[in-house]
C-alpha cells in the first residue's frame, strides 16, 4: 500500500532533520555569534571603545542534543512511532527553551518532526 507523499511520515522526518541538524552543527562548529567590547587607550590618554563580532562557544555540546533528538526522531520516523514522538518532543522542548538564541532556527525543524511523529501515529501500517 503506498501512502501520498503528503502523508509520509520519512519525509517529515528527513525535512525535519535537516532543518534541526543544519544550523546546530553550523553553531556547534563555529560557536554562536557575540560582540566583545575592548578599550584601548592610548600613549596621549585617549581611550578608544571598539566593538567587534566574534564567534564564542565553539563546540559547545549543548547544540548536539539538538542533533541526537532530531536523529532519533527520523530513526522514529522511519521505525518506531515511540521513538518518533520521543525525539521530536525533546527537539521541540528544547527550541522553546532556548527561543531567543537557537530556538528560533530549530523550530520549524521540530514542527515537521512532529508532524512525521503524528502522520507515523496515524498511519500504523507503514
Amino acid at each position: 500500500m503506498t501512502t501520498p507523499l503528503w502523508r509520509n511520515p520519512e519525509l517529515y522526518g528527513l525535512l525535519g532533520f535537516i532543518l534541526v541538524a543544519a544550523p546546530s552543527l553550523f553553531f556547534f562548529f563555529a560557536g554562536m555569534p557575540g560582540t566583545q567590547v575592548t578599550e584601548t587607550e592610548h600613549a596621549g590618554g585617549n581611550r578608544t571603545v571598539v566593538t567587534e563580532t566574534v564567534w564564542i562557544g565553539a563546540f559547545n555540546p549543548f547544540f548536539l542534543v539538538f542533533v541526537i533528538g532530531a536523529s532519533a526522531a527520523l530513526w522514529g520516523c522511519y521505525r518506531s512511532t515511540l521513538l518518533a514522538w520521543a525525539g521530536s518532543l525533546i527537539v521541540l522542548a528544547f527550541s522553546i527553551l532556548t527561543m531567543f538564541s537557537i530556538g528560533l532556527l530549530t523550530l520549524p525543524g521540530a514542527i515537521l518532526l512532529l508532524t512525521g511523529a503524528a502522520f507515523k501515529t496515524v498511519n500504523k501500517n507503514i
